[in-house]
C-alpha cells in the first residue's frame, strides 16, 4: 500500500475545476493500486455529481464559495467528504428523479446512491458535510 493514503483538496465552486478534482481522485487511487477502470470511472462519476450538486444547488454557480474534498483509503475502502459552507440539506426533500422521465439531467441522486457503498450527511456547525464510501479492495 502507498504511503499516499490521503488527499484534501479545496477547490472555488466552479464547473472548470471538476475535471482537476477527478484527477486528484484517480491519482490517488492509481498510487494505491486500485486500476479496475470500471471502478476508477464509477468513482469520479459519483465525485462529479456531487460536486456539480453542490456548485448548482447548494451555491447557485457563485465561484467565489468554496467546496473542500477529502479522499482517505483505509481497511479496503475510499471515504470522499465533500464539504461546502452554504445553507443546510433538507434531506427529506432529497428524492431523485424517477427513471421513467425521459430527460436530460436531474441524475446525480440517483447515481450516487447506486455507485456508492454507503452515503450520509454528517451535522457540521454550518453547510453540508457529505460522506460516500466504497469498498475498493
Amino acid at each position: 500500500m502507498s504511503e499516499f493514503e490521503k488527499a484534501v483538496i479545496v477547490l472555488p465552486a466552479s464547473v472548470k475545476v471538476v475535471k482537476t478534482t477527478r484527477c486528484v481522485l484517480r491519482n490517488l487511487l492509481i498510487s494505491n493500486d486500485v486500476n479496475d477502470e470500471s471502478l476508477l470511472y464509477d468513482l469520479e462519476l459519483v465525485l462529479s455529481e456531487a460536486l456539480v450538486n453542490v456548485i448548482e444547488h447548494t451555491y447557485k454557480f457563485d465561484s467565489s464559495k468554496l467546496i473542500s474534498c477529502t479522499f482517505r483509503i483505509e481497511d479496503g475502502f475510499l471515504e470522499m467528504r465533500i464539504r461546502d459552507f452554504g445553507p443546510k440539506v433538507e434531506l427529506e426533500k432529497l428524492k431523485p428523479r424517477s427513471l421513467s422521465q425521459p430527460r436530460e439531467g436531474g441524475l446525480g441522486l440517483y447515481l450516487i446512491r447506486n455507485l456508492v457503498d454507503s452515503w450520509e450527511y454528517e451535522d457540521v456547525c454550518s453547510g453540508n458535510s457529505l460522506i460516500l464510501r466504497r469498498k475498493i479492495k
